[in-house]
């Protein structure tokens, strides 16, 4: 039974991946520009799909356990028979279906054009190119990180290893001969990620071992996982998310076209992400060193206390370097060539410091609200107040950094500035979150203050449980304030919707209004001259029967409330 419901679960969560990496595709590939297609030929094409990448996911998993039980019996090691029936279960079923469908797919790509730029075609690729470079790059970590620090051979890893190697190779040359590279760029843009991701971390668990080794000789003391198996791990995951960086986005993603996709992942993957992490670490040296001066540090020692500075300057080191690097490939910046990608860059870090520095102001506020209370908001009031203090020292100058670039552009170019689309995303969307914030903090202390006052406990303990609500109301109040004066600002030298110039007239009349218009406008007017007795009629019927006998070659009908008049006209 639990194995069923293992398999059960695998299906069920392979389900969800592959609707949401198809929910991706079709957002990507913009399904407004597909074919006509019937709705059985979409539905045949997912159901189609799903069951090729349950498929071959099940028949890899099966070849990699039966290596596994041989690996077993070979060693003397005993043997799980019900791990042995579940692979065998695995290929006997997984291969046969998935081959059958494969070779379906094949003909059906083939013979059919729109085969190969359809949406399940494209989600299958993407799912199982992902899916298998993932695969391939943990149980490379695995197999390589054990064989460094001394581990045994894992012959089930390095199967592992080949068979989705040879999954994603496989997939790799079927996307070269099939689709289009246009639309695989979600693909080429995940697997320059997931190299990133992999080497950012790799690079600072290796920086900050080596670090933390430096720091224990100067220190005299033991930094907490420092050693040099850390260090050859960092040093594996590195080489891994290196090696897949390098062939993703160097080799393939960024020589690609710059479209919304690849400015996303630049602009969040690479700069927000480096930025975050940057911020991090900077703000860890801060908050340390404040701490030590002003917080409640007891008895420890600056040699233990101070052993975040490894991990701290490797957070800083790898961050810096994402930030640095993401921005070189956006591009130089001028004032007179202000790009749309330059405006989001500039707001995304603006609010990435807005954020900081508003953490940091409503902590501060609820520290001097809580010096009005009875009990103290942390267990050392020295070390919240190092908290505020290094969110705002972090978090303003990198706000103000970029906030004044936005004014100055806002100054020189008002009217690009103010019409950008970004801007007005960025202000509507901190309008939200900050009366988001504020209606959730103004329930919290409504509900506190009400308890209180119904339980006959109001009083310098309530101004405690308050602080940190009341303090969220006045530091989300004081950003949707200045950031509302800068939105009627804006609305001041907006470009304003301008009305249709009048450029015809139509005059239907006698002489005199046709003289009176004609020397009032600038248009171009066109008289139609009434040259005889308009007739009157009720209905539409009696406005046909009036055409039919009509005796001038061109007439006007006027309807207006269910009444119609047929003008004979001249001009």
């Amino acid at each position: 039974m639990e194995a069923a419901f293992g398999i059960l679960m695998m299906f069920v969560q392979l389900a969800v991946f592959i609707g949401i990496i198809v929910f991706v595709v079709k957002v990507v590939t913009k399904k407004g520009s597909s074919s006509a297609e019937g709705s059985g030929i979409s539905i045949r094409r997912f159901f189609q799909y799903s069951i090729m990448l349950v498929m071959l996911v099940i028949a890899a998993f099966g070849v990699i356990g039966i290596v596994d039980a041989i690996a077993s019996a070979a060693t003397s090691v005993t043997q799980d028979t019900t791990a042995i029936a579940r692979s065998i279960a695995f290929v006997v079923v997984g291969f046969p279906v998935f081959g059958g469908l494969a070779l379906y797919t094949r003909r059906l790509l083939k013979t059919t054009p729109t085969e190969s730029r359809s949406l399940g075609w494209l989600g299958y690729l993407t799912v199982a190119l992902v899916g298998s470079l993932v695969f391939v790059m943990s149980f490379a970590v695995g197999f390589l990180g054990g064989l460094l620090t001394g581990g045994e051979f894992e012959i089930t890893t390095l199967v592992s290893i080949l068979v989705w190697g040879g999954v994603w190779f496989a997939h790799w040359w079927i996307a070269g001969q099939t689709a289009a590279g246009d639309r695989m760029q979600f693909h080429l843009l995940a697997g320059s990620a997931a190299g990133l991701v992999t080497l950012a971390i790799g690079a600072g668990v290796a920086i900050a071992a080596v670090l933390g080794e430096i720091y224990d000789a100067v220190a005299a003391v033991t930094a907490v996982d420092s050693d040099a198996e850390l260090i050859a791990r960092g040093a594996v995951l590195f080489v891994v998310g290196a090696i897949v960086w390098l062939f993703y986005w160097i080799g393939h993603a960024r020589s690609s076209d710059r479209s919304m996709l690849w400015l996303t992942y630049v602009l969040l993957v690479g700069v927000l992400g480096g930025v975050i992490t940057a911020v991090v670490g900077a703000g860890t040296l801060l908050f340390g060193v404040l701490d030590w001066l002003i917080g409640d540090v007891g008895s420890t020692s600056a040699g233990v206390h101070f052993a975040f500075i490894p991990g701290a300057l490797a957070a800083l080191v790898v961050g810096t370097g994402s930030w640095g690097y993401h921005r070189f490939v956006l591009g130089s910046r001028t004032g007179e060539d202000r790009t749309e990608v330059d405006r989001v860059y500039d707001y995304l870090l603006s609010g990435a410091g807005l954020v900081v520095a508003a953490g940091g102001l409503g902590t501060l506020i609820a520290v001097g609200f809580d010096a009005l209370g009875s009990q103290p908001i942390a267990s050392s009031g020295g070390s919240v107040s190092a908290i505020a203090i290094t969110l705002l020292v972090v978090g303003v100058p990198l706000w103000w950094r970029h906030w004044s670039s936005i004014r100055r552009f806002r100054t020189t170019q008002p009217q690009e500035e103010v019409s950008s689309i970004t801007r007005r995303v960025y202000l509507f969307v901190l309008f939200g979150a900050t009366g988001l914030v504020a209606v959730i903090s103004l329930l919290i202390l409504v509900f506190i203050v009400v308890e209180d006052l119904l339980e006959g406990d109001l009083g310098s303990a309530t101004i405690n449980s308050i602080a940190v609500p009341l303090s969220l109301i006045i530091t989300a109040g004081a950003v949707a304030w200045y950031h509302f004066a800068v939105f009627r600002e804006d609305r001041a030298i907006a470009p304003r919707e301008e009305l249709p110039t009048l450029r015809e007239v139509v005059i239907i009349g006698s002489g005199e209004s046709i003289d009176a218009i004609t020397s009032r406008t600038s248009a171009h007017v066109k008289a139609l001259r009434v040259v005889g007795e308009a007739t009157e009629a009720e209905t539409i019927d009696d406005v046909l029967s009036t055409l039919d006998n009509e005796t001038h070659d061109r007439v006007v009908v006027l309807a207006e409330d269910g009444r119609y008049r047929v003008l004979p006209l001249d001009d």
